[in-house]
């Protein structure tokens, strides 16, 4: 498996916790955390998009690979593909967290007394803090930090929470890392094409439209070129056109 590891996780952050003193007003502290959390959020969105980008090089590498009939690089793209997809799966996932955790300290920012809201973001954090260590482990450190100074906000309100044990999650975490996993695996699926497997006829209409400087088709002139019936033409082009390899437009004469 390939681990890529992000890059300075704290360049950017206007906040390092030092900066968060423990005799800082409540409100004071929240706003840092807030204003940290929608760091990481942004370089974690910053990281998806350079996914995707990468991604679509190696999709669009793997069709010439196949085009040229070289499988075995085709197969070497495929699966860099699949990878890539498995830690942008990893990325959304802790963003979407990160989200709601930034969203109820705004919520307890604004209600003042609701201090009982925080009691599932430790947990949200954690759950981040294990997905996503191997790939960034600096955010990891990051995130770890953040979570005790949240714990503080509990404990410097007297705040006592029921003697639940803390390694239990609570149901409304787990709705939230649940739903957030739908949510991630629906965005990433959406934006990372999954890596093409291409019939003989489908190499050869798409590598005669790759040599075609005109946007038209003739189909009667692509099947007497391939020696493919005009039928068989027609199918291979509603299956690229399916696997988002070309666009179709049907033109009235």
């Amino acid at each position: 498996m390939t681990v890529r590891r992000f890059g300075d996780w704290s360049a950017g952050d206007p906040h390092t916790w030092d900066d968060v003193l423990l005799d800082d007003p409540m409100s004071v502290r929240i706003e840092k955390a807030i204003s940290s959390l929608a760091g990481h959020i942004e370089r974690l969105s910053n990281k998806y998009r350079e996914m995707v980008d990468r991604s679509k090089l190696y999709f669009d590498r793997c069709v010439e690979a196949l085009i040229a009939k070289d499988d075995e690089r085709a197969k070497i793209y495929a699966s860099e593909i699949a990878e890539i997809r498995k830690l942008a799966n990893i990325i959304v996932h802790s963003q979407l967290l990160l989200l709601q955790v930034k969203i109820r300290l705004e919520s307890i920012l604004e209600l003042g007394e609701a201090i009982s809201l925080i009691r599932p973001l430790t947990q949200l954090l954690q759950n981040v803090m294990v997905e996503i260590d191997d790939v960034a482990p600096e955010a990891s450190e990051h995130l770890k930090a953040l979570m005790v100074m949240i714990e503080g906000f509990v404990s410097s309100t007297g705040y006592s929470p029921t003697s639940e044990p803390a390694t239990q999650v609570s149901d409304e975490a787990l709705f939230i890392m649940e739903e957030a996993k739908r949510i991630a695996a629906e965005n990433v699926k959406a934006s990372f094409p999954e890596a093409p497997q291409l019939t003989d006829h489908e190499r050869a209409v798409y590598s005669y439209l790759s040599k075609t400087s005109s946007d038209e088709l003739d189909l009667e002139e692509c099947s007497t070129a391939l020696n493919i019936d005009v039928d068989k033409v027609t199918e291979a082009l509603k299956s690229l056109h399916q696997k988002g390899l070309i666009e179709l437009e049907m033109v009235s004469q």
